[in-house]
Formats: C-alpha cells, structure tokens, sequence
C-alpha cells in the first residue's frame, strides 16, 4: 500500500510540475519525461503486484498494466498526443514485464527491485531540473537551476531511505506477529521436554509454514521410533510441497500430489495456495535428512531445510 499511494502521490507531483514546464521545454523532451516516469512507474507497480499475486499472473499482470497505462496518459495528456501515445504503451508494456518478474522472483530479491525502480521512479523530477530550457534569462535562474536539483536531491533521499525502510519494518513486525499468534511452540520443537521423551509412543505434531518462498522453521528435531504428525501450512500465493528421504514406518498415504514414489523411505507432502496438508510417519534411523521443495526453481530460491532424528 505505501508504494501504491507513493506512485498515486509521485504522479500527481508530476502532473503539476509538467503543466508549469510544458513551454519551457522542447517536444522531444517530453515525450522522454513520459516515456521515462510511465516505464518506472509500470515496472515498478508490475514487480509489487507480481509477488503479492504470485500464482495468478493474468490478475498482477492486469493490474500492472492499468496502473501504468493510466500513469502513462496522465502525464504525456499534458505534452500533447505523440506523449500520450507513447505514454500509454510504455506504460502497458513495462506493467507487463514487471508482472512477469515479479512472479519468478521471492520477496527478498523483489525488495531490491522495488527500490530501485521507485528510486527511478520518483528521479523523474530531477529530468525537470538538469533539462536545457528555452529562453533562459540571467544568472538568477541559472542559480536557481542549480540549485533545484539539489534541494530535491535531499528531498528524494530522505523520502527513499526513510520512508520505504519504515514501511518494510512495519512489514516485517507484522509477520512476526502473525507467525507467534498461528505458531506459537514451532520453536520448542527443537529441544524436547522429559516428559515429552518419556511419552514416544504419542504422535508428535511438526507445522512447517511457507512463507515468501521460505520454510518456517528450517530445522525440526524428532525423537527415533516416534510417530510424527507433519503438517505443511503453506501461506504463499504458489503450490509448495516437502520431499524428504528418510527410513521411516509411512502411516497415512502421501497427501494432495500424485509424485508416483516407489521408495518407501521418501515422504512427500504437497499443498496449494492457502491449503495445509498433513502425513503421518515414523522415523526409524537416526541421523540428519535434508528437505526441499521439489516445485521447480524452488529449491534454488532457498526452500531446503533439514530433519534431525536422535
């Protein structure tokens, strides 16, 4: 939301800063002021809804266009119909990469991505600064020239740095909010109590979460010859699934995916977006299991893990 209201309120400024400039400026310059806002706008706003609608590309794309398409008309309708045409389509094309990468990247990578865009995005305003105007009169608006540039300079680094940088530790608290209140003992998972070692013969339930492209916790300790109740609460936009080898009893057949597995000592577990899926096995070797997502590119985007059995 900060970054929509931030373009929302970035193309206005614009708006109002090219209505004044308009005479001053010559028709190839702004057509490459539209063509510049309306392609960081578009991707921009393209790589934020690719992630946050990762799994429904049509969707994020729609939106990515729109937003850059309207961004694209707005500000090329005051230079004229060549800034308007080339506005629009600038807009609609970048919308549409920007979806298209957003959905092949987590959201980690689409932080950087974001910045630097919004960062392009908001230095439309410098091209009003440094652009050569016609009719230029005395050394006080040279003076002025100079200095406008500088004063927004300031202006977009305190906006950049301070302003994204709050919005994603807003972000951040929230999501660790939302992980203690659905998985308040994922954590006590790890060191087991004495009565727990004392009761093996009970199942032992483990939630391993997805969320952005990553499991929640990384590493899960299980007791030898203990039931255990896996569960796979995936909160990400895209299927995700668990694979791991591991000598074990299977006690319940392998939920949600067809993966065709003639090895006994492989649990798969598959869940789509927003769905929680569980399987019920015990381990009967001790050791040190790694688990992957077996989506492709998953695996690769950092979604591994590892099973210790004592």
């Amino acid at each position: 939301m900060f970054i929509l209201v931030s373009l929302m309120v970035l193309t206005i400024l614009v708006m109002v800063i090219s209505k004044n400039v308009k005479k001053e400026i010559n028709s190839m310059q702004c057509m490459m002021i539209t063509m510049f806002f309306s392609m960081n706008t578009g991707l921009t706003a393209g790589v934020l809804l690719g992630v946050a609608f990762q799994g429904d590309l049509f969707y994020s794309t729609i939106l990515a266009c729109i937003i850059g398409l309207i961004a694209g008309f707005l500000i090329g309708s005051n230079f004229g119909i060549l800034s308007v045409l080339e506005g629009t389509m600038t807009g609609l094309m970048s919308g549409m990469m920007g979806a298209m990468l957003g959905e092949m990247i987590n959201g980690n990578q689409s932080i950087i991505l974001i910045r630097v865009f919004l960062f392009l995005s908001i230095s439309t305003i410098f091209l009003f600064g440094i652009l050569p105007k016609k009719n230029v009169k005395g050394n006080v608006q040279s003076k002025l020239a100079t200095l406008w540039p500088l004063l927004l300079g300031i202006f977009i680094a305190f906006y950049f740095l301070g302003g994204v940088t709050f919005a994603e530790n807003q972000l951040d608290i929230e999501t660790e909010n939302q992980l203690e209140i659905e998985t308040p003992s994922i954590h006590n998972n790890h060191t087991p109590t004495l009565s727990e070692e004392s009761q093996t013969i009970e199942s032992k339930d483990i939630t391993i979460q997805t969320i952005n492209m990553k499991y929640e916790p990384t590493e899960i300790v299980l007791e030898k010859n203990q039931q255990v109740n896996l569960i796979l609460n995936n909160q990400d936009n895209v299927e995700h699934d668990i694979e791991v080898r591991i000598p074990n009893l299977n006690e319940s057949t392998q939920s949600g995916h067809k993966h065709d597995m003639e090895d006994e000592n492989v649990i798969h577990l598959h869940a789509e977006s927003k769905e929680t899926q569980s399987i019920k096995f015990t381990p009967t070797t001790t050791g040190s299991f790694e688990f992957i997502c077996t989506v492709p590119g998953h695996k690769e985007l950092g979604m591994v893990g590892k099973i210790i059995v004592r």
